[in-house]
């Protein structure tokens, strides 16, 4: 039976329920388009995803604010090896733009190797008081190597996080979370970091970021799984509206540690820019670089690019 025959019932109700709601909220929306939505990454594994999809959206305020559905096509390869699967979602998004809080919802069915999974992307976050937001969020998804995706290994990742404005120029971001792999290992995360504002007005600040994990089994081949994992890094940030824009990026340089082996150098480049709401057009795109630890070693690179095009009608 095809993924989406399996699929129509659990997706059919909750689009009749995401209308409900958003049609109760607001009387008149136009419609939106998102053609294309792409994501592509290489690994210094030569390991290579590529996802290509579009959705509907027939509840489409602007590109922060919609609900709709969409389908993928997902292309997994690597050495001697390549995998096709597919995804079937329901997407709901309001997010505010002025300071980025609200909620993103996305619930599908993934099939590969005739397998298929309930997947999910769920984070809500709000004010707690004038001066701390909170978040929440829960993910399923495959693992996405080769061995996990050729044994059907999926994980449930759910946690929080809180962000407090210590004084003026100062803040503290605090995040702790569970990792549950179906393969029976579990993963504990603690994440804190410490933003200084440098110049506020041109967006500029340094952040001072901590994150660690620890596994509840030993080393596997299905995926990277360290005892213990630490890393420290310091990066320069930049978050700032240009012509109705909003920018954001890092550059950073840290030392990992990963179990009883020596400290060695991490490096992470990201980058982020959305359109502005007021057109017919919006674009969300993001690209990162990193060099952390992997299979093969401390020396493990990873890039990737995604983008969002939404056309408004």
């Amino acid at each position: 039976m095809s993924l989406l025959k399996k699929s129509s019932w659990a997706v059919a109700f909750i689009c009749a329920g995401l209308s409900s709601i958003g049609l109760s909220q607001e009387t008149k929306k136009d419609w939106g388009l998102m053609a294309p939505s792409l994501f592509a990454s290489h690994d210094s594994d030569s390991f290579d995803v590529v996802k290509v999809g579009a959705g509907l959206l027939p509840v489409y305020q602007s590109g922060q604010d919609y609900w709709g559905v969409s389908a993928t096509r997902n292309f997994y390869s690597a050495p001697n090896w390549s995998a096709i699967g597919s995804q079937l979602s329901v997407l709901k998004r309001d997010v505010n733009p002025q300071n980025g809080l609200g909620y993103n919802l996305n619930v599908g069915v993934n099939q590969i190797h005739d397998g298929n999974i309930l997947t999910a992307d769920l984070n809500y976050s709000a004010v707690l008081n004038p001066s701390t937001n909170y978040e929440v969020f829960f993910t399923r998804d495959r693992v996405e190597t080769q061995n996990s995706l050729t044994q059907g290994i999926a994980y449930n990742f759910y946690g929080a996080s809180l962000e407090h404005r210590l004084v003026p120029r100062w803040t503290v971001v605090g995040m702790v979370g569970q990792q549950q792999f179906t393969d029976d290992n579990q993963r504990t995360h603690g994440r804190v970091k410490l933003i200084y504002d440098l110049f506020p007005e041109q967006g500029v600040n340094i952040q001072l970021r901590h994150r660690q994990y620890h596994d509840s089994h030993d080393l596997t081949g299905n995926y990277f799984n360290p005892k213990n994992y630490q890393e420290q890094l310091l990066g320069l940030g930049m978050r700032k509206k240009v012509s109705d824009w909003q920018l954001s990026g890092l550059i950073g340089l840290g030392r990992q540690k990963i179990s009883d082996d020596p400290r060695t150098t991490t490096r992470l480049v990201e980058f982020e820019g959305v359109s502005p709401l007021a057109r017919q057009v919006f674009l969300r795109a993001k690209a990162g670089y990193s060099e952390s630890a992997g299979f093969n070693g401390p020396n493990y690179r990873y890039e990737y690019f995604q983008a969002d095009l939404i056309f408004g009608f």
